[in-house]
């Protein structure tokens, strides 16, 4: 789920409390570890990154094709619980282009990221995680969910972050 999106309260709720209650379906829980990191890239200490721009100049160091962090103020969970939102692209070559924008979220705290993974795979998201940030890949249309798919273990493994999906 894109910082962009902006639901209702009460369906944000609702998702959060389903979300985080029973047994979620194998298909929505899905995630993968990156234990290696990518040689040269600057990393935060154990997937820790202070900004939206040390993300992206970690995965411009490691080959990846991003456009600057574009910040969006619009009301959004991430907002609401003090975080800030950025939108992004990114691919990994000239040949893949990126087939739409992604988002960086930055959240205060550990809690409110976990929130936020949960409601992520509620809506079928596609992120990678790390100590209180998030990179959101476009799940838009099948094109954009396949290349996510595809972009979401390199991503994880220059960050040293955890796929979620």
């Amino acid at each position: 789920m894109r910082s962009t999106r902006v639901f209702p309260v009460a369906a944000v709720l609702v998702v959060v409390l389903s979300a985080c209650s029973g047994d979620p379906s194998p298909d929505r829980t899905t995630t993968t570890s990156a234990t290696n990191r990518t040689p040269g890239a600057t990393h935060g200490a154990e997937g820790r990154y202070e900004s939206a721009q040390g993300i992206v100049d970690a995965l411009n160091q490691a080959g990846f094709t991003v456009s600057e962090p574009q910040k969006n103020d619009g009301a959004s969970y991430v907002t609401e619980v003090g975080g800030a939102g950025y939108e992004f692209t990114v691919t990994d070559s000239a040949e893949h282009a990126a087939p739409d924008s992604a988002g960086i979220n930055m959240f205060p705290n550990a809690e409110a990221l976990r929130v936020w993974t949960e409601i992520s795979k509620g809506f079928g998201g596609i992120a990678i995680t790390g100590h209180t940030w998030a990179v959101s890949l476009p799940t838009g249309s099948e094109a954009a969910r396949s290349a996510s798919r595809r972009l979401a273990p390199k991503i994880a493994k220059v960050l040293d972050g955890t796929v979620q999906q």
